[in-house]
């Protein structure tokens, strides 16, 4: 039985070194030449190749040219009504709308703006408002169970609560309203949508 077995190993091995020699045989690559060379066309240049792989040079340094770790802040919506008596644009850097018909901002300014919405201090000489936003987001996070904090990677939210400035301004032809943080900047996207959203449909209510 063992002899068998080796005999049947030394036939199976010949034909497999049969087969490898004549397929090595059999490449098509093993019978290419080489040809000549380009030759150049009497009466025209040979292409210059010497320079196409050239990397220009960087005038920025490390510090300056290092992409930022952060996405970029996406833009706040920008809307019109029907009737374009109410639209939501951006004026010298700031969220705005801009009011054509007969509501008044002041008393838009003084609405309900939902639950993450808190007066804290009305100026109505400088027709002014200072807000405090609660991120609704931050809340949410807080309220995870233990488990699910235990296998959960820490996200890099960055936590939108503060207080927010609203302004308005009465002209003869429109009047506007902006919101602005308490160092003069204009707030991230996610707040903005939050408060126009409800100032808006308030404009546009029959």
């Amino acid at each position: 039985m063992n002899s068998m077995f080796k005999i049947l190993c030394i036939i199976s091995l010949s034909m497999l070194l049969v087969n490898c020699n004549r397929l090595v045989k059999e490449e098509p690559y093993l019978q290419a030449q080489e040809t000549d060379g380009l030759q150049a066309v009497e009466g025209f240049d040979m292409p210059r190749t010497s320079h196409n792989l050239d990397v220009p040079d960087v005038a920025t340094t490390a510090s300056t040219s290092a992409p930022d770790s952060r996405p970029p802040e996406m833009s706040f919506a920008r809307k019109r009504s029907d009737d374009e008596n109410v639209v939501i644009i951006e004026t010298n850097g700031m969220p705005t709308i801009e009011i054509y018909n007969d509501k008044d901002a002041w008393e838009l300014m003084m609405g309900d703006h939902g639950y993450n919405w808190q007066l804290l201090e009305e100026d109505a000489d400088n027709c002014q408002m200072t807000y405090r936003f609660y991120d609704p987001i931050i809340e949410e996070v807080e309220n995870v169970n233990f488990f699910k904090k235990l296998f959960t990677i820490n996200s890099s939210y960055i936590d939108r609560s503060g207080e927010y400035v609203l302004t308005c301004l009465k002209l003869p032809q429109k009047q506007q309203i902006w919101l602005q943080t308490l160092d003069f900047e204009a707030p991230s996207a996610y707040v903005v949508d939050d408060l126009f959203n409800h100032i808006f449909d308030a404009a546009t209510k029959n």
